[in-house]
């Protein structure tokens, strides 16, 4: 009897002993389903999530594309409108330079009136030099007339600069820029 007593005693642990195991089998699977279930879970996600992205970063390099198509259709507008007179508006350019070049010899003339046996040398000499850069200015302003649209903007530009050099030494003449190195009358 001991000796059956023994052996159901040792059938009963290698019973329980082995219903362990198949358990911690079960419980190992289970765990390694879980974590593949998981596993395809985060990639699914990442996948939609990369979609995601992708579709946003082009839809914003779309945007960008526009933005930058209209920006620069702008900028080509701004640049017609600005960029100069162009030879099509040759009359405005001209009416633009006579006005000026009216209002600078109503000046002149002002400070030519000035000159006399009491004026400074240096006034005299910068009356005449002024009245020699209008000469200069009168001959570029007389070939505007025959401007072609192949020599427009040469003849523009040199005009501009003329005029620009003229002003220059006009209001370098009169009497209110003395203190800024102006030559005035004495």
């Amino acid at each position: 009897m001991r000796k059956a007593a023994w052996v159901g005693a040792a059938l009963a642990v290698a019973l329980t002993a082995g219903c362990k195991d198949r358990d911690h089998r079960d419980a190992d699977d289970q765990a390694a389903a879980a974590a593949d279930r998981a596993g395809n879970a985060v990639d699914s996600a990442a996948d939609r999530t990369g979609n995601a992205v992708d579709s946003a970063a082009n839809d914003v390099g779309d945007a960008a594309n526009d933005a930058g198509t209209q920006v620069k259709r702008a900028a080509e507008d701004a640049n017609n409108k600005l960029a100069g007179t162009p030879y099509e508006r040759r009359d405005e350019f001209r009416h633009e330079v006579d006005e000026r070049l009216a209002a600078l010899d109503k000046e002149l003339a002002d400070l030519r009136s000035h000159v006399n046996k009491d004026a400074t040398e240096t006034y005299r000499n910068g009356v005449a030099a002024a009245r020699e850069t209008r000469r200069t200015v009168g001959a570029d302003v007389d070939r505007l007339a025959g401007a072609t649209a192949a020599n427009w903007d040469e003849l523009k530009t040199r005009v501009s600069v003329s005029l620009d050099s003229l002003d220059r030494q006009v209001r370098a003449l009169r009497p209110d820029a003395k203190p800024m190195g102006g030559a005035g009358p004495s």
